[in-house]
This record gives C-alpha cells, structure tokens and sequence, in this order.
C-alpha cells in the first residue's frame, strides 16, 4: 500500500471516529437536557405540592380555629366577631358582618387584611339589602357569589374598589337576615379550595350559632316557666289561704258560741266576786267593831272557799277562750313557715278545739286512739291542721244526724300514721277516683268548694307523705294520712348522698 493510501486510509479512521464521538455527545447532550427538564418539572411539582401544603395548612388551621374557638364562644356577637376576623385573615381580604331586612339599609364594620387585631378600618355606606337578600332566597340560603355592581349601588363609592363579593348567610329571624361579606378587589383570591374550605367554616358556624339561639331560647323559655311557676305557686298559696278562710268562716258561728260560753259564765262569777267582796268588807267593818258573830265567822270563811274556786272556774274558761284563739290563729296564718319537728297528736287536738262546738251539742262522739310511742313529724303545724280539719268536717257532713268519728295515730315502720274514721253514707268508686280533683264536690251549691281535699292532697305531698282513702256506700269512709318520719328522712338522704 502507497503512502497516499495509507493516509487516506488514516484520515477515513479519524472521520469515523469523529462521527461516533459527536453521536455520543449529541446523545449525551440530549440526556443532559432530558435531566434538566425532569429537574425543573420535579421542582415545580415541589413547589406545587408545597404551595397546596402549605394552602391545605392554612385551610385545616382555619377549620380548626371556628371548631375550637366559635364554640366556646359565651356570646352570639363572639362567635360572629370570631368568624368575621378569620375571615378577614384567611383570604387577606376585607370582611363585613351585615344585618338588616329587605329594603332596609344598615351600617355594618369592614375588616381590612391589616385589621388582624380587629380594629375598625372603615365603614359601609347605607346599602339596600333587597338584591343581596334576594340571592340568598333564591340559593336557598347558600353561599352565593356576586359581583361589585350587583352587591352595591352603583352610586356607592366602593363599587370601582371591589369586584367581587362573597356572601354567606350565617341565621334570619323573622325576615331579618345575618350575613358574612367577604371583599375581594379582583379574581387573584377566588381560590376554588379555599372557596371550599369557607363553606365547610360556615356549616360549623351555623351549627355554633343555631345551638347558641336554641341555647338562648331555652333560657328564656326557662325564664318564663320560672316566673310562671312562681306565680302559680302564689297562687297556690292565695288558694290555700282562701280555703282555710272559707272554712273558719263555716266554722265562725259555732266558734262565736264556743268563746261566748266561758266568757259568759266567767262575767257572772265576776258579778258573784263582787258580791262577795262587798259582803266581805261589811264583814271587816264588823270584825274591827267587836260586832262579827259566830255565825258571820263561818259565812266569811264560806265566801273566801267559793271566791276560790270562782276564780279557779275564770282561769280554765279564760285558758279555754285563749286555747281556741291560739288555734285559730295558728290554723289562719298565711305567711311561709319553714319545716319544723311537732307533735301529730297535739296537732290533732288543737284541730278539734277549733271543731269543738261542732261536736259538742250535736249526737258526734269522738273517739280518739292516740299512740304515746310515735315520732314528732316534719313540717308545717297549720297546714295539717287544716288537712285534718278538711277530713273532719267531711266526716260530719257524711253523718247529718250525728254518729261515731274514730281518730287514731300509730307507727308503720318509718312512716307516722293518721286515720280518721266514720260511719256515714260513704262514696262509691267513681267518686273516689275524682276525690282529690279540684272544684269537684258531692256537696249542694253554697255547702262546699270543691278545694279542701284537692288542697289537702297538694300539703300532703309536699311534706313528702300520702294520702288514701277507702270507702263503702253506707259504711262510711276512712282516710290514712302517711307522713315520713325524721329518722326516715335522715336515712333518704344519707343514702342519695352516698
């Protein structure tokens, strides 16, 4: 081979070569690029991913801020103050909290995005709520989007300022409505997700609000069944009251005649007193003259034995007059007297003191079976007194011609014990069942009420005992009176306690 060809042959080698490394570059150069590119691609889906993150972040603090904080909210302006102000700090935006009814303009508070602290930045103009109202109705109280023109008047200076206006219906009453207003000057902030976000803080929102109004209307509504229960109750008491009047002014005349008898025979031992005194100052004179006889002797000594005994006869009539002027003020006291410890029995008999003359002069016995062994009974002395009166007088009404009324008092295991007992024409159970019904009576028009044993069932109860009856037609009726003793109330509260 010549030299020429040899260095043909050398310079094909070199081309060849020259070829294969500019492919392999060319190869390498595009790998290159590829790699680039998968970088920026990769790095951009970063930063997307950090952006939502960070976006996601934002949305989860703000949830979590009205789930946390609207709801411990004491207040209905909190929760809306609360809402409005993160609003504002969400979007970065200006937020408002508008009232009003349609075609009623208010004053509502803007919130700018520097107002984090929540001061005030400036205020709305008088705006006509009936275009903004009437969004709201027709998406069926959803959040709605509108635009600046739509939201304003056009004459309004803050039509040019802000494009678009979110409003979101937080409660209406009775027409008149409560909403959110979200400002926002161009597009750049309706973020769909965010958008989103905003809707699920406003359900919680609502949920806050519509527990604190339910919350408002049950106070209020407890108020009212408060002041209600009051008054019933005083009318209770004025009912209470009445009945005891009615019933000693039944009882007046035969309570007259009752105080009349000890009176009257206590003014004629008087008149004999002072017979007697007269009497014994001429006996005196006589004694200081040497003049007194035997025979006088014996009459002074006859006049101070009898003035003795007169004036022993005065005291137990004055003390029967002051016994049943003590019952009887006892019986018509209306003022609210605590729960004291008292005797059953003697309860019962100052009961009868007041019935006395309606017993005395007519063919009633009354027999009483009185236990020395039972407990003293908590609460109001007058109140049984007039529960038992109300069972008594009953008991006479049931024997117009007289007869037998049994009273006993006993022990069954912690419970004191009360029954009155007689021997008239009895009920049958119709009317047991409707016997302590109020304004219902057997009795003529102008005899009886209808309220003693309705009252007398509501007394009962409210010293925590029963009342029963058990009755036969023309056998008569009985009424057990059950009363908690002390040491069973003591137990009853030992035990809730414990």
């Amino acid at each position: 081979m010549s030299q020429t060809e040899q260095q043909d042959s050398a310079l094909l080698a070199l081309k060849a070569e020259l070829e294969t490394e500019k492919s392999e570059r060319e190869h390498c150069e595009a790998q290159l690029k590829a790699t680039k590119q998968a970088l920026i691609d990769t790095q951009s889906e970063l930063e997307f991913a950090g952006s939502s993150t960070e976006s996601r972040q934002n949305q989860l603090e703000f949830l979590t801020y009205l789930a946390t904080v609207t709801f411990s909210q004491e207040k209905l302006e909190g929760i809306i103050q609360s809402f409005l102000l993160r609003c504002a700090n969400f979007f970065m935006s200006t937020s408002a909290y508008i009232h009003g009814g349609e075609a009623k303009s208010t004053k509502v508070p803007l919130l700018s995005d520097k107002a984090s602290a929540g001061s005030l930045a400036e205020n709305l103009s008088d705006i006509d709520l009936t275009q903004v109202i009437a969004s709201i109705q027709e998406a069926e109280n959803e959040t709605v989007l509108m635009s600046g023109e739509q939201f304003f008047l056009k004459s309004h200076p803050l039509v040019k300022t802000y494009q678009y206006v979110v409003v979101l219906p937080l409660f209406s009453i009775k027409s008149h409505y409560h909403l959110l207003a979200i400002f926002f000057k161009d597009d750049h902030m309706l973020d769909s997700s965010k958008l989103q976000t905003l809707e699920s803080g406003r359900n919680l929102v609502k949920i806050a609000i519509a527990r604190k109004l339910a919350q408002i209307k049950l106070d209020k509504k407890y108020n009212e069944l408060n002041v209600a229960y009051h008054s019933l109750e005083q009318a209770q008491r004025q009912l209470t009251q009445a009945e005891k009047m009615a019933s000693i002014g039944q009882l007046a005349a035969g309570v007259a005649h009752e105080i009349n008898n000890p009176i009257g025979f206590v003014m004629s031992n008087i008149n004999s007193l002072q017979e007697y005194v007269s009497d014994l100052k001429e006996y005196f004179q006589q004694s200081n003259e040497g003049k007194l006889e035997e025979e006088d002797k014996t009459e002074v000594a006859f006049l101070l034995n009898d003035s003795g005994e007169i004036i022993d006869s005065c005291k137990s009539g004055l003390t029967r007059v002051c016994t049943i002027v003590k019952d009887l003020k006892t019986f018509s006291h209306s003022g609210q007297e605590q729960f004291i410890e008292f005797s059953v029995n003697e309860c019962i008999e100052s009961a009868l003191n007041i019935l006395a003359s309606e017993f005395k002069y007519e063919a009633y016995e009354i027999k009483k079976q009185f236990s020395d062994v039972i407990d003293e009974v908590t609460g109001t002395k007058n109140q049984l007194e007039q529960v038992i009166l109300n069972i008594l007088v009953n008991a006479k009404q049931a024997m117009p011609d007289g007869g037998e009324i049994s009273i006993s008092t006993y022990m069954d295991d912690d419970f004191i014990c009360i029954s009155i007992q007689d021997f008239g024409c009895g009920m049958d159970e119709a009317t047991q069942q409707k016997l302590f019904d109020p304004f219902f009576t057997t009795k003529p028009v102008g005899i009886g009420t209808g309220l003693g044993l309705s009252i007398s069932f509501g007394i009962i109860e409210a010293h925590h005992g029963t009342i029963e009856v058990s009755s036969k037609v023309g056998e008569g009726s009985c009424f057990t009176i059950k009363l908690p003793s002390p040491s069973k109330q003591k137990k009853s509260n030992t035990e809730s306690v414990a």
